[in-house]
């Protein structure tokens, strides 16, 4: 663990625990056109077809018309997700300028800020919880044998990795998770309906904040039982809480966040591939500031996060803290960054048989600790 105070320079924090596989994986960067990635990798898929074609190559053609298939997926979900984002734009044009202003109401800010310190740590340094696994998840115990927690997970919307972790980390073991939804959610999930998501998002998409206190009023804490369509990795072999997604206008969107912020217990923000490139998420983590104790959420980076400009963004909202914010105290908890790692070490030896369902099993058992983490802080007692 890495402690930054005050007014110390944030440097670019290298891990130690971080596995040669996530290294590997982790390396290169990605075609910054989309569309570029679809012309190169079709070129080379219809090159294999004539190849396979003039050469009487069988193996090569059948490889060929899957890789076919496989861009022409690729470019529908594309479509769709572009479809999704210019139907969540809409709201600007309807919204009236009264409900833009609301969601920037100043408010007073603090005249002595407390110290701003950071914490930095690696997941796989995290202590292992303490607490009893229950495999058999009720409404009033979850995989802790306590009552279900409610967490938001705040991520980003560019990040492939925030898109799977915030699915398939097995927080949903620990009770209802909410997140906003983002056009990668529908594009991912709606692939079939490509000449329907018009109508689609018209059912989904919420216009106003009342929309959004009434969905989440209505949510449930029933777990799903194990298999249940729609669960990802660890969830789906265990069972799982549900998940809710949110699909809000640009125009709500700030006050969406802020809602969120409020209705839950706990808040995951993750901040894996953020780059200053990417520092749209300026007045969300000044939300998060304000409406967060800093005991009741950490951050995930990764070895693509930018950082210095991360700890920055959170050090200029910390510096123009609100009056009425939650961590306007004496002496508040560091903010903590982890870094998001694959678990360097096994912790249960005899679960899965299948190397993949391991896999998941273990980081699933890893992110346990990442929440032991948010309870112990908490000052609750369980």
């Amino acid at each position: 663990m890495k402690l930054f105070t005050g007014n110390d320079v944030v440097t670019a924090v290298s891990q130690s625990l971080i596995t040669p596989e996530q290294v590997k994986a982790e390396e290169g960067k990605p075609l910054k056109n989309e569309f570029t990635g679809f012309i190169l990798f079709f070129s080379i898929a219809i090159g294999m077809l004539v190849l396979a074609y003039f050469t009487k190559d069988v193996p090569l053609g059948i490889f060929g018309t899957i890789a076919t298939i496989i861009v022409i997926l690729g470019l529908i979900q594309t479509l769709i997700k572009r479809r999704v984002a210019r139907s969540m734009r809409t709201g600007h044009v309807l919204a009236s300028a009264a409900m833009a202003g609301a969601a920037n109401e100043q408010k007073q800010k603090v005249a002595d800020i407390p110290l701003f310190q950071l914490e930095i740590y690696e997941q796989n340094e995290l202590p292992d919880h303490g607490f009893s696994l229950n495999q058999h998840l009720t409404e009033e115990k979850n995989i802790f044998n306590i009552a279900p927690l409610s967490i938001f997970y705040f991520f980003n919307f560019y990040s492939g990795s925030s898109l799977m972790n915030k699915v398939a980390g097995g927080f949903q073991r620990h009770g209802p998770v909410f997140y906003l939804g983002s056009p990668e959610d529908i594009g991912f999930s709606k692939m079939w309906d490509m000449f329907s998501i018009t109508k689609i998002m018209k059912k989904l998409l919420l216009t106003s904040p009342q929309q959004l206190h009434d969905s989440i009023n209505k949510s449930s804490v029933m777990p799903v039982p194990p298999k249940t369509k729609g669960l990802m990795a660890e969830n789906y072999l265990t069972g799982a809480y549900p998940s809710n997604v949110f699909y809000c206008t640009d125009v709500i969107w700030q006050q969406c966040v802020t809602i969120l912020f409020e209705k839950t217990k706990f808040a995951i923000i993750d901040a894996c591939d953020y780059t200053s490139e990417r520092a749209g998420l300026q007045w969300e983590i000044g939300q998060i500031i304000n409406h967060i104790a800093t005991n009741r959420f950490v951050v995930f980076i990764n070895s693509k996060t930018d950082v210095p400009a991360l700890s920055t963004s959170f050090r200029k909202c910390w510096n123009e803290l609100n009056v009425d914010s939650p961590n306007n105290i004496k002496n508040p908890l560091p903010l903590r960054f982890i870094f998001k790692q694959w678990p360097d070490r096994k912790r249960d030896n005899n679960f899965h048989r299948n190397t993949l369902f391991t896999r998941y099993h273990e980081e699933a058992l890893s992110n346990d600790n990442v929440v032991n983490m948010l309870l112990r802080s908490g000052k609750e007692n369980y």
